[in-house]
């Protein structure tokens, strides 16, 4: 199953501002692909930054609890709220939406 992270976090908390949360992303941030496979993940895109104090990942995997592992080593939410999507394909989404009966 597809996974859409959506990690945001103040500009307090913002790397770019915070010495900790820099030294942290710094030494953690090259092992994040490491650490995902070792949670049973695979990191499908991403992750994307951007100016608005937003984190975008989309990653693969057979449980949730693997996400959350995954999350937890990487100490994404130390410093950030982080949603969790569970997501379709498109492809999926439209075998969904034939097998339904609209109700309007």
């Amino acid at each position: 199953m597809h996974f859409v992270l959506i990690a945001t976090h103040t500009p307090e908390t913002c790397p770019t501002s915070n010495a900790t949360t820099r030294d942290l992303l710094l030494k953690i941030g090259p092992d994040v692909p490491d650490l995902a496979q070792k949670a049973g993940v695979e990191i499908v895109s991403g992750p994307f930054v951007n100016r608005e104090h937003t984190i975008v990942v989309v990653v693969q995997s057979d449980k949730v609890e693997n996400v959350d592992r995954f999350l937890m080593e990487a100490r994404l939410p130390h410093w950030n709220r982080v949603r969790v999507l569970p997501s379709l394909t498109m492809e999926d989404a439209l075998t969904e939406v034939q097998a339904q009966t609209p109700i309007f």
